[in-house]
């Protein structure tokens, strides 16, 4: 087996982790090259699908602080599209048109108001 080490750091600083990492890569190796040859492939995607899946853990981000929203929504963005739906809707049908432009004025001041709010 080829020797790959990791660029950048000394043997000292990475431990028994390389030993055992070798060690662990050849019996991964010796499974695959045992299996038949119509199964290899399959195999080898198969642990490194594993192994992506196992070492992603610390890789997921934070979570919000508490007084964030989970989806990061702002009412401005829900009265922008309702303003823009309002103005055809007027003209075509102005009761329909006005009161969704109602809707819109008063969703983007409590947008504003709230983004105020969070920026405190």
């Amino acid at each position: 087996m080829e020797n790959r080490r990791t660029p950048g750091r000394s043997a000292g600083s990475r431990g028994g982790s390389d030993a055992e990492i070798e060690r662990l890569a050849e019996r991964i190796a010796e499974v695959v090259n045992a299996a038949g040859p119509e199964q290899r492939a399959d195999l080898r995607e198969y642990a490194l699908e594993l192994l992506k899946e196992g070492t992603e853990i610390g890789d997921v981000p934070e979570a919000r602080p508490e007084g964030q929203d989970a989806n990061g929504s702002n009412p401005l963005g829900l009265a922008l599209l309702l303003g823009v739906v309002g103005l055809p809707a007027l003209l075509l049908f102005a009761p329909i048109g006005l009161t969704l432009l109602g809707i819109a004025a008063v969703m983007a001041v409590f947008g504003v108001i709230e983004t105020l709010w969070r920026r405190r």
